[in-house]
């Protein structure tokens, strides 16, 4: 496969007109926080909600609540979020983009997405004065407190370093970064990919990593790293110290292109 085509980079062909060599391709640029850990010794994956909690939740076929910590962030008369979009995987294999989904402050609202098998990120598709969360909005998995993606407080967009490919696409990771906040991180690419052949497997493998002494930034490119149709992509990190003033944010570029 070219990866320059005119003068054109993969990224920008993709960019500019949504195909690249007469195939569907999608950039994503990932965004990833988690500020305290549950551990000096294992991996925490870098994820914005529930940092009691060391790994994602592994979906599947799975439907959604959400709640607010805020009476502010509520449809109509809220002056935080009214309303959000969820990207995820759904149960066939595909990548989709939610209705807008209403909230209702502190109060919990059930079955707002069914069958997922993959959150990708939550953002705000409506606000009132404040244009921000006015509280911790998380989705929940149906029937109890397990969560799955946060948009914080103050923000627009969840911030959780994965994804996962959809059915019938190949991904490329591109290039990635990341920052340590008060404290040492080593970090780690994870995916459920064979490092050999690139097929799908059960168990994350390490395919990258990065360490970073506190107060430190980086930047690397993967050269486009391939995983396979339904595989999972996240980064986890151990990180020195375990309180909340302790952070590690990541952010990574993907290309899906149709197979």
């Amino acid at each position: 496969m070219a990866f320059v085509k005119d003068n054109r980079s993969i990224v920008e062909e993709i960019q500019m007109t949504g195909f690249f060599n007469g195939k569907i391709g999608k950039v994503f640029n990932i965004l990833g926080r988690r500020a305290g850990f549950t551990s000096t010794s294992v991996f925490n994956d870098i994820k914005e909600f529930d940092n009691a909690i060391a790994n994602i939740p592994v979906l599947s076929n799975s439907s959604l609540d959400i709640i607010s910590s805020s009476a502010l962030d509520i449809n109509t008369t809220g002056t935080g979020v009214r309303t959000v979009i969820v990207v995820y995987i759904n149960n066939s294999g595909v990548l989709t983009q939610s209705p807008p989904i209403a909230l209702n402050g502190t109060t919990l609202v059930t079955n707002v997405l069914t069958g997922v098998n993959e959150v990708l990120w939550m953002e705000s598709e409506t606000t009132g004065s404040g244009n921000n969360a006015a509280g911790n909005i998380r989705l929940r998995i149906n029937g109890g407190v397990v969560e799955v993606e946060q948009i914080s407080i103050g923000a627009n967009k969840s911030m959780s370093a994965r994804v996962m490919i959809p059915t019938g696409y190949t991904g490329y990771i591109i290039n990635m970064d990341g920052s340590a906040i008060s404290s040492n991180q080593d970090i780690r690419l994870r995916a459920t990919s064979n490092s050999f052949d690139n097929t799908l497997v059960t168990p994350y493998h390490f395919l990258d990593n990065m360490y970073l002494v506190s107060g430190f930034f980086a930047a690397k490119d993967l050269h486009f790293i391939k995983i396979p149709a339904g595989a999972r992509v996240k980064f986890s990190t151990i990180s020195s110290a375990t309180a909340p003033t302790n952070r590690a944010d990541v952010s990574f570029t993907i290309i899906m292109l149709e197979n």
